[in-house]
């Protein structure tokens, strides 16, 4: 768990760096994200880490020693996205990573819909008819704000979704999945 704890500081650092980046434009940009890695790699050795940071385009990738690799940023779906998992065409990426530990992997999209929550939803639980169904949670408050909760599961995958709406400010949208 130690590591763990160690990555998670790593990656508010690597957050907070890749932030920096975007102050920079052109040959800059460049160099300041080599020196960034390389500060990066230094502190991980500091704790007693091996990492190998790659700093590419508002992406960040880590890897361990171990070989566990997490990579956040981006606004894509990860090219390793497991095809038994849609995702529907109206989501809008606007966050995507992935983790290995351990030799599992575990991918989250996170965006906003064009559309209607319930219809998403309803997308979903259609889109995994024959898979154990977990988890199947909605609620509603006050200011029109709507959240539903639905994870299922087969013989390879965990996959959680929470999709919100608030009245004028659209659905969000998190997609994870865990490999078993």
């Amino acid at each position: 768990m130690k590591n763990f704890k160690n990555r998670t500081i790593l990656v508010v650092f690597v957050v907070f760096s890749v932030v920096l980046l975007f102050v920079f434009s052109g040959c800059t940009q460049k160099i300041a994200s080599k020196v960034i890695e390389k500060a990066i790699e230094s502190a991980a050795a500091k704790e007693g880490e091996s990492v190998d940071v790659n700093i590419e385009e508002g992406e960040v990738n880590i890897t361990d020693k171990e070989g566990n690799e997490l990579s956040i940023g981006g606004a894509e779906v990860p090219e390793d996205w497991p095809s038994a998992v849609p995702i529907n065409n109206d989501i809008k990426i606007l966050f995507s990573g992935k983790q290995t530990t351990d030799g599992k992997a575990n991918w989250t999209i996170s965006g906003t819909f064009n559309g209607d929550s319930k219809n998403l939803y309803e997308y979903y639980k259609g889109s995994f008819s024959g898979w154990d169904e977990d988890l199947d949670s909605s609620s509603s408050a006050e200011g029109g704000q709507k959240t539903y909760y639905y994870q299922v599961s087969d013989d390879s995958y965990v996959v959680s979704l929470i999709i919100g709406e608030k009245t004028d400010e659209g659905v969000s949208v998190i997609l994870t999945v865990s490999e078993k």
